[in-house]
């Protein structure tokens, strides 16, 4: 048997994904599950499921004899905003001291988001050297996560990742802007052109692997894109094309859309259903440029993405309609 992992948010998007490549390379996986997650993408293969939680009340399983940890658990959407706090920041912070009393644990791997250190220049992309400068709720709870792990770099070996606009395959955040697109129409805030990072979910699983298998110092922070530069009409432009249409941009006033999003807020609470587009959604929607470096992923991991911008796009588009998603 190979060495043995444990993976929260195993059943996510990105978590899935990252369990199907650790098993072909040998590892014996477990994952941290509540009872009520959807294991839809972990069935039949074989994966030790621990029950039980990060948040609040829900007690933590002994989690000894792991010689690695993966931390991909958290939320995006919630109910109150101070619910990120609660499972991104307290979650981290209760698995991280978990963690440092586990004997034999060689590392720990964070997945924070770029969200945690804000839009970038202008005129550059965003760096590691950067000070932390987050927009919205859940990147303050994304930054105090990462805090929470660094203070304990000097008991264990940690390392945190920050993806940018991460699609694939199985993923249901990017879906939402599939659709509008490929039905003819690309919802835009404010006037000016929206430039992003994006990331194909396997180039991020190969740095998650880099970060377990790599040298380099505990406590590093690395951005993980895909080294190019688009702007939202570059992607709208190329997934109507896929689906054999043209699109209309719809210009949506900054204002409009601050309104919408705190009824969606007061709606969500209402019907206890996450709003998809929510006040911390538009804080960071108004935002023109999230641009990274990917730089010193490149120089301390040996990440190569392998997966160009338009690769990816056509395979996530493929890969919807043929579940019939789209």
């Amino acid at each position: 048997m190979g060495e043995r992992v444990l993976v929260t948010g195993a059943t996510g998007f990105i978590g899935s994904h990252l369990v199907d490549e650790l098993l072909v390379r040998g590892y014996e996986l477990s994952a941290l599950v509540r009872e009520s997650s959807d294991l839809r993408w972990l069935k039949g293969k074989g994966i030790n499921l621990i029950h039980g939680g990060l948040t609040g009340k829900e007690s933590l399983p002994s989690l000894d004899g792991f010689d690695h940890i993966f931390h991909l658990g958290g939320a995006t959407r919630v109910l109150r905003q101070i619910d990120f706090y609660r499972i991104n920041r307290d979650g981290t912070e209760k698995l991280i001291k978990a963690a440092c009393k586990m004997k034999g644990l060689k590392r720990f791997i964070f997945l924070s988001s770029q969200a945690a250190a804000g839009p970038s220049p202008e005129d550059r992309p965003l760096t590691e050297d950067d000070p932390p400068s987050p927009v919205s709720p859940y990147g303050e709870s994304k930054l105090q996560a990462e805090k929470a792990v660094l203070l304990y770099r000097g008991r264990v070996h940690v390392t945190i990742l920050r993806p940018c606009a991460i699609y694939g395959p199985r993923d249901t955040y990017f879906l939402e802007l599939f659709k509008p697109i490929s039905r003819g129409f690309l919802p835009s805030l404010g006037k000016g052109p929206m430039y992003f990072s994006f990331c194909y979910v396997a180039d991020l699983v190969q740095a998650l692997i880099l970060s377990l298998q790599s040298d380099h110092p505990s406590g590093e922070t690395f951005f993980i894109a895909d080294g190019e530069r688009h702007s939202l009409d570059d992607f709208a432009g190329l997934v109507s094309s896929e689906a054999g249409m043209k699109y209309r941009k719809i210009h949506i006033p900054i204002r409009a859309a601050r309104i919408y999003a705190a009824l969606a807020d007061g709606l969500a609470l209402l019907t206890k259903r996450p709003a998809a587009f929510s006040r911390n959604k538009c804080a960071e929607g108004i935002q023109q440029n999230w641009v990274c470096s990917i730089d010193k992923a490149k120089t301390r991991l040996g990440y190569s993405p392998g997966f160009r911008f338009e690769t990816g796009v056509k395979l996530t588009l493929q890969w919807y309609k043929e579940k019939g998603w789209l």
